[in-house]
C-alpha cells in the first residue's frame, strides 16, 4: 500500500472528538490507551475498525472542505483530550509537532494520510504544559485518498460504517433483502435465512469462508460490499482488484461525498 507523504497541515480545526475505541486490535495491543508515564499517551487504535481483510478502516470518513472536512484531500484529524493540560505535542511518522489547543484540555492536529494499521503504537501525544490524570488520543476522522486509475472497491467494513447518505447514493437500503439484490449477480445461491444487506455486514456468520460462492468466490459479507460498490454512480466493482484491499480505491466517504482524485 503506497503511503501519501504529503505536507502536514496545522491550524484552527473543527470536528467532533467523540470516537469510540477499536476492539479488534492485535493480541499484543491493549484495548484502550496505553499510558507510558505522567505525560505521554501512545495511540492504540481509537477511531479505527477492522475492515474484514486483516486491515483497518476509519470509523468516520469525511472528505472535502465543502462537505465539512477540515482540509481538502487525504488527511487524519488527531484529537488529544487531557483535561488540565495547557499545551501538547504529537509525535508520529511525520516527526514531532505542536498540537492546536481548542479549549477544555482538547488539542487537535491534522496529519497527512497514513495506513490505519501502521499507526497503533507508532503515534503518541505528550503534555508539555500543565498536567492531567486522564488523557486520550484518537483519530476523530479523516479522508482516505482516491486513485481514479484503479478499479472501485469499498470494503464491507466501509459500508458497515457508512451513513444513510452513502447508502442512498447506491439506490439501496440496509433493510433490502440479500437474496433480492446481491443474488445472483454477486452471489449465486440464495441464503436460507434470507438476511438483509445490513445483517450480512453485521453478523459474523456471513464472513465464514464456508459460505464462499460463485460467481466471484465471495462470502455474503464480501458480496454485499461488492454489490454496493458496483452501485455507486459512475463506478463498477472489479473482483481482480479486491484482494489488494488498498486504501485509495473507494470513491466516496462515509457521508456519500465523492472524493477529489489524488
Amino acid at each position: 500500500m503506497k503511503v501519501l507523504w504529503s505536507a502536514l497541515v496545522m491550524g484552527s480545526l473543527v470536528g467532533a472528538a467523540g470516537c469510540v475505541g477499536m476492539d479488534e486490535l492485535a493480541n499484543d495491543q491493549d484495548q484502550g490507551l496505553k499510558n507510558t508515564g505522567a505525560t505521554t499517551v501512545v495511540y492504540s487504535g481509537q477511531g479505527e475498525i477492522a475492515d474484514g481483510f486483516g486491515g483497518y478502516d476509519l470509523q468516520n470518513e469525511l472528505c472535502g472542505v465543502a462537505n465539512g472536512a477540515d482540509v481538502d484531500g487525504a488527511y487524519l484529524l488527531w484529537v488529544f483530550t487531557a483535561t488540565g493540560a495547557t499545551s501538547a505535542t504529537i509525535t508520529g511518522p511525520w516527526g514531532t509537532a505542536s498540537m492546536t489547543a481548542s479549549g477544555g484540555g482538547t488539542f487537535k492536529y491534522i496529519s497527512a494520510w497514513y495506513p490505519p494499521a501502521s499507526l497503533p503504537g507508532n503515534v503518541s501525544a505528550t503534555i508539555t504544559g500543565g498536567s492531567a490524570k486522564n488523557a486520550q488520543l484518537v483519530i476523530s476522522h479523516g479522508c482516505r485518498p482516491f486513485n481514479p486509475e484503479k478499479p472501485a472497491w469499498c470494503s464491507p467494513g466501509f459500508w458497515w460504517n457508512a451513513k444513510d447518505a452513502a447508502w442512498t447514493l447506491t439506490g439501496h437500503a440496509k433493510t433490502e433483502l440479500f437474496d433480492a439484490t446481491v443474488v445472483p449477480g454477486f452471489y449465486a445461491t440464495s441464503l436460507v435465512a434470507n438476511p438483509t444487506l445490513w445483517q450480512t455486514l453485521d453478523d459474523n456468520a456471513y464472513k465464514s469462508g464456508q459460505l464462499t460462492d460463485l460467481p466471484f468466490n465471495l462470502t455474503p459479507f464480501n458480496a454485499t460490499g461488492a454489490f454496493l460498490t458496483d452501485n455507486i454512480p459512475g463506478y463498477r466493482f472489479d473482483v481482480s482488484f479486491m484482494d489488494m484491499d488498498e486504501s485509495d480505491t473507494c470513491p466516496i466517504d462515509h457521508h456519500g461525498n465523492f472524493k477529489v482524485p489524488q
